[in-house]
């Protein structure tokens, strides 16, 4: 709830004189009396009058504007006003401390906050005079985009004012609905305007990109000078009728009219072919080829344009834009002008724009009431990189590029139908973003356009209880659930309204709605209101559903069917157990067959299970791996997430040859139950994530056994019994996936028979302002034996020790690292590593048994890989730098005089990242002289090829790096 600061109740002098004189019971009763006749004019209805006079210059060279507004304000409250909060949100774009930059890294975007100072922008030269009196201004406590005005006179009921100001505007980049792309411009949210003054108190507020608008109802007259070359598109009526002769003259030509060959050509920077002489027209004559050829050309050209009783003003002026035109005769018999204006490169999929606006003015005129404008126009949005969506303003609406026409279709559907739903019932978007775009989207499925994945999406969120209740304000939605809850699940709200009420019963109510709060700023409770009293039913029961979480309509799925690999055709409505082929290999088994089975769906259920029986072809043994969980999501305020899970697996891990020319395999087994705790965050926008996991292994292992062979002297493998083992691990994790400088920590406490382990490791990743970055990894490990050190536990827990260089498949003692080959010390496979330890990426490490690489006490690492400058390096080539260094205890003990060898090893070359770090492949290049001095006693591996190395790290696969900031896991 906004308070009304500095506000000046008109009765309180009467209140005051009073509270003076009498006595006081006659005091309470006055008291009580005063109370209901400020209760009654609270809950009576007012809004406030912003009427704009703005003329404005656009600069196509620097891409600036300078402008000069007047206000007309008139004070409709029952307050008087000592200030005025003001939006003057091209400061937005400022710098990098914003709200709406910090938001758009929030939902993962690194655009803005790296952009350079000629991408940014801001507003200026402001001078704000009050009825010719110099106003003084005072920062927001909080938002640069937000000014408070102060005036010289209280502003009292019933009066208006005339604020005026000079601004200077730098466009921004297109970054978010408006600025310039080069010498395209979009005139959104670029003039100072006063915030909403309302029953509720004011409501200044900063830019976002996520999170729209609440703007006072005004008239609007326009005019801007600019070059006269440019196409202009904006809200309102055209007063000149010589632009508007020639806009509907360009409407007539051909999509290859020899003018927009040229203007193509210019803006692709060729030089034009010679044109055609084309009939001029007589009011306005065509523009000569010199002029089309100029980019900057000097000539300019002042338009108007009016609009009365509307919200906000934008305009947009390219020279490029291909123009369609046509009428609309209205079912009371006005007739409106419509209008389309878009680029060659989404002709195509605007070929039937016009029809495609003309339905959207059709149907919601049926729906809600017949549009009250003049014009209506749809402009494509002229960005980089294709995008999906749009934005509407007043009689105009802005359209992203898309793929196909189907698309163009829908968003041009919805965003005009925004001309009843915010542009006439203008309610407060920030905050109830729902009655904006919720109540638009359940029209734009009333089409009968078929649904796309956000009820499977929404139900998925919902079944992991990420959700979050629809009437809560935009900026506090996760980005993902303000597409899904804002839009979708209130389209589903409002469905279950109209079913509720009846079609026409609820067509009547928003007949109504819209008959009694056009151009004015319904509140939620205004809506209620309305519905109950025209169908005279309660709606309490979905009324408290806005509030909160879960499914609307609490749809069970109990049908079990069958489904292959994965079926959302019939996912959301039966519980599926899929079917389909698996296919492995190793260099044992080699190519394993089998079947992959599970029941993963969307929404994801309680009980996961995969299974992957598979046959080896070559070893003649069954494999494969399994898992089932059990999961409870948020089942407290603090937990969100727990698992119950139980992992296995069986593949061979060597082979080779016995005595008898038999082949022999060895290899293992797994089972490891698992419980995993994610604790959950007080507010869903918190990007820190905290776990812990309990994890046991026990583990089967049937290596080989060496027989010497009487008859030649030889020693051949022999199978084995399998022995097992065990090892407990306990985890605690930390992560923060933000978008800039990302970090992880997990500390990991190990136990065996007779060692103890406790390892802990960090991350740390550094944005460039270009792209790529560089990553910091820290690693320590501390080792310790349970009981006395014996030469015996010694050999035993060698495998386990901490290591300093690259960890090898014989070394994976948990089993949790796919290789292709574990045993192999010849081919590739033998070059295969895994990210482990120290981490020190240098192969043939059985040879440095000289130097300190492994220890029973302590092992401590850095690791460092950065990407390249895109100048050297071009993006798509995903070569870095790497180089590690650490050390061990044992290069630190005085105990073992024998080594004079460097403390501190290392080694850097070049890295290879694919698939989103999934496979990386090293090429050392510089390491230490104790490494090199090695690597030179054995030739034979001492070559370039033979030093490359690369890890299959599938662990780094996560959903959050596949889907970004939209991943709620």
């Amino acid at each position: 709830m906004f308070q009304r600061a500095n506000a000046i109740r008109p009765y309180q002098p009467f209140f005051l004189f009073l509270k003076m004189r009498l006595n006081l019971t006659f005091f309470f009763l006055t008291f009580l009396c005063l109370g209901s006749l400020r209760s009654y004019s609270q809950s009576s209805y007012w809004q406030q009058q912003a009427n704009f006079e703005i003329k404005v210059t656009l600069n196509d060279i620097d891409q600036t504007l300078d402008a000069f507004e007047t206000i007309t304000y008139t004070n409709s409250s029952p307050d008087t006003l000592k200030f005025i909060w003001f939006h003057i949100w091209p400061n937005a774009y400022k710098n990098d401390k914003t709200a709406f930059s910090e938001q758009m890294l929030r939902n993962g975007r690194t655009d803005f906050y790296f952009s350079n100072k000629t991408q940014r922008g801001y507003i200026n030269r402001l001078d704000f005079k009050i009825d010719g009196l110099t106003a003084e201004t005072e920062d927001h406590p909080q938002y640069i985009d937000v000014v408070k005005v102060l005036l010289p006179i209280p502003l009292a009921p019933g009066k208006t004012i005339t604020i005026t100001t000079p601004f200077h505007v730098q466009l921004p980049y297109n970054f978010s609905r408006g600025g310039h792309l080069e010498h395209s411009y979009q005139l959104t949210q670029w003039f100072p305007k006063p915030a909403v003054y309302d029953r509720k108190g004011w409501h200044e507020m900063p830019y976002l990109d996520q999170g729209e608008f609440y703007s006072e109802f005004g008239n609007y007259d326009v005019t801007i000078t600019l070059p006269k070359d440019f196409v202009v598109a904006a809200t309102g009526d055209l007063q000149n009728e010589d632009e508007l002769a020639w806009l509907k003259e360009k409407a007539k030509q051909p999509l290859e009219s020899q003018k927009e060959k040229v203007k193509s050509q210019n803006a692709k920077g060729k030089k034009p072919a010679p044109a055609k002489k084309k009939p001029t027209n007589a009011k306005r004559p065509t523009t000569n080829n010199q002029q089309l050829a100029t980019q900057k050309t000097t000539e300019t050209k002042t338009l108007h344009y009016i609009q009365h009783n509307v919200i906000d003003f934008a305009l947009f002026a390219n020279k490029n834009f291909i123009v369609r035109n046509d009428t609309l005769q209205l079912q009371s018999g006005r007739v409106i002008n419509v209008w389309a204006f878009y680029l060659k490169s989404q002709a195509n999929n605007w070929t039937n724009s016009i029809r495609f606006i003309k339905e959207a003015i059709v149907k919601h005129s049926q729906w809600l009431g017949e549009y009250p404008f003049n014009v209506v126009s749809a402009v494509q949005e002229d960005v980089v990189t294709k995008s999906y969506g749009g934005m509407e303003y007043p009689t105009i609406t802005m359209i992203a590029p898309a793929d196909d026409a189907l698309t163009v279709e829908e968003t041009i559907f919805h965003e005009v139908g925004h001309n009843w739903l915010q542009g006439i019932l203008a309610t407060n978007e920030r905050t109830y973003a729902w009655m904006d775009e919720g109540f638009n989207t359940y029209y734009d499925r009333r089409t009968g356009r078929p649904d796309d994945l956000s009820a499977l999406e929404l139900a998925s969120v919902e079944g992991i209880k990420q959700d979050q209740p629809i009437n809560i304000p935009a900026d506090q939605f996760t980005e993902l659930n303000y597409g899904l809850i804002t839009y979708y699940k209130t389209g589903e709200w409002m469905k279950a309204l109209e079913q509720k009420l009846g079609t026409a019963m609820f067509d009547s109510c928003m007949h109504e709605y819209y008959r009694q709060w056009q151009f004015k700023h319904p509140q939620p409770e205004d809506f209620k209101n309305v519905v109950e009293k025209t169908s005279g039913q309660s709606i309490d029961d979905l009324w408290a559903k806005l509030d909160q979480k879960g499914p609307i309509d609490n749809k069970t799925r109990k049908t079990l069917a069958p489904g292959w690999l994965l079926s959302l055709r019939i996912t959301d409505k039966k519980k599926c157990i899929s079917l389909a082929p698996a296919v492995g290999f190793n260099d044992y088994d080699h190519f394993m067959v089998g079947a992959l089975i599970h029941n993963y769906q969307l929404p994801l259920p309680r009980l996961q299970f995969v299974l992957a029986p598979m046959y080896g072809t070559v070893s003649k043994t069954f494999t494969g791996i399994g898992r089932v969980g059990y999961n409870w999501y948020q089942p407290s305020q603090k937990i969100k997430h727990i698992e119950l899970a139980l992992s296995g697996s069986k593949f061979s891990t060597n082979d080779g040859v016995d005595s008898n020319d038999t082949k022999v395999f060895a290899g293992f087994y797994k089972l490891a139950p698992t419980l995993r705790i994610d604790f959950a965050n007080k507010s869903l926008l918190n990007s820190i994530h905290k776990w812990i996991e309990w994890k046991t292994y026990f583990i089967g292992e049937n290596n080989f056994q060496y027989v010497q062979k009487i008859t030649d002297s030889n020693y051949y493998p022999s199978s084995s019994t399998y022995t097992t083992r065990y090892l407990n691990q306990l985890t605690f994790g930390i992560d923060n996936n933000r978008v800039i400088y990302p970090y992880d920590a997990k500390l990991q406490l190990q136990q065996g028979a007779s060692f103890w382990k406790a390892t802990i490791t960090g991350n740390y990743f550094l944005n460039y302002a270009k792209g790529g970055g560089a990553n910091v990894r820290l690693f320590a490990a501390k080792f310790g034996y349970i009981g006395s050190r014996t030469t015996t536990k010694l050999f035993e827990n060698y495998r386990y020790m901490p290591k300093l260089t690259a960890v090898k498949g014989n070394e994976d003692y948990t089993y949790s690292n796919y290789f292709f080959g574990r045993n192999e010390n010849n081919g590739i496979a033998s070059q295969q590593i895994m990210m482990r330890d120290g981490d020190l990426k240098i192969l043939h490490t059985d040879q440095f048994s000289s130097l300190p690489n492994r220890s029973d006490n302590w092992v401590a690492a850095i690791n460092l890989n950065t990407s390249l400058p895109y100048q050297i390096i071009p993006k798509w080539i995903p070569i870095k730098l790497f180089f590690d260094l650490g050390t061990t205890a044992d290069a630190w003990s005085k105990d073992d005089v024998s080594y004079t060898g460097s403390r501190i090893l290392y080694v850097g070359g070049l890295q290879l990242s694919l698939l989103k770090n999934v496979i990386n492949i090293y090429a050392p290049l510089v390491y230490s002289k104790d490494f090199k001095n090695e690597l030179q006693t054995d030739p034979a591996t001492n070559t370039f090829g033979k030093r490359i190395s690369f890890s299959i790290d599938i662990q780094n696969l996560t959903l959050r790096k596949i889907f970004g900031t939209k991943s709620p896991l």
